[in-house]
């Protein structure tokens, strides 16, 4: 890393620490925390064929994503993306095995519960995708316009990755805070992980907090892995992405 690098970093984690002390400053910034939140929960809902629409929740406060029930027609389109992948890399006999194994890993959950799971799960998992690619902006200076970027990605970054891990440590270890969320959007079991762990796994909520404390822990890990040895995934990259190999 060199010294631009650090110096991003440092910034970023200067405001982060100025940001978390501030309890105001910290309410604002979480309202963006909700937005990807739900932006995630309506992608994933989109690609197993329901339409969703993201909002903020201005009854028990939060955010929530409106899904209507799941449209086979809509999947037509998602198979018909397939299908021209399958068309544009069938020189390609690596992205096509590895077409192949997406297909059959989306169909099972497609017309399977798991597919209710990954849309719940996913609004957590975006903001951990989104910390993730925000460090490695902060880190590689990659799609940096002006240079007032760099830090502020590394803002978002820290946020995230703190307010992530603080949630799931406090799910895990803070009775109080467990029965908070329980309660959360009037009582039962609405909360994301809630669901997951009653619904559909049938374990406490712990367990499921406990998993993604381990992403929150290994999201940034992999993200400086991959920052610190792009040169050689370079050309993984390029024997999949190629049309043709």
């Amino acid at each position: 890393m060199d010294r631009d690098t650090l110096k991003s970093l440092g910034i970023g984690f200067a405001l982060f620490i100025v940001v978390i002390l501030v309890p105001f400053l910290s309410f604002i910034f979480h309202y963006f925390i909700t937005l990807v939140h739900e932006l995630g929960h309506t992608i994933f809902g989109l690609i197993f064929g329901y339409f969703s629409v993201p909002a903020f929740d201005f009854v028990y406060g939060g955010g929530i994503t409106i899904h209507t029930d799941q449209s086979l027609g809509s999947l037509v389109f998602v198979y018909l993306f397939f299908g021209w992948l399958l068309y544009f890399y069938r020189r390609n006999k690596l992205a096509l095995s590895m077409i192949l194994i997406i297909i059959a890993l989306y169909s099972l959950a497609a017309f399977t519960s798991a597919h209710q799971v990954v849309i719940l799960f996913m609004g957590h998992g975006t903001e951990l995708a989104f910390a993730g690619i925000f460090l490695y902006r902060a880190l590689s200076g990659s799609s940096v316009v002006v240079s007032a970027e760099r830090p502020l990605y590394a803002f978002l970054a820290f946020f995230i990755f703190f307010k992530d891990f603080r949630f799931a440590y406090d799910l895990m270890y803070s009775p109080g805070f467990r029965a908070e969320y329980a309660a959360a959007k009037g009582g039962g079991h609405w909360m994301d992980f809630s669901r997951i762990a009653r619904e559909f796994f049938h374990v406490e909520l712990s367990t499921v907090a406990g998993f993604f404390l381990l992403l929150c822990v290994v999201t940034p890990v992999l993200t400086f892995l991959f920052f610190r040895y792009k040169p050689r995934l370079n050309k993984v990259f390029h024997r999949v992405l190629y049309p043709v190999f």
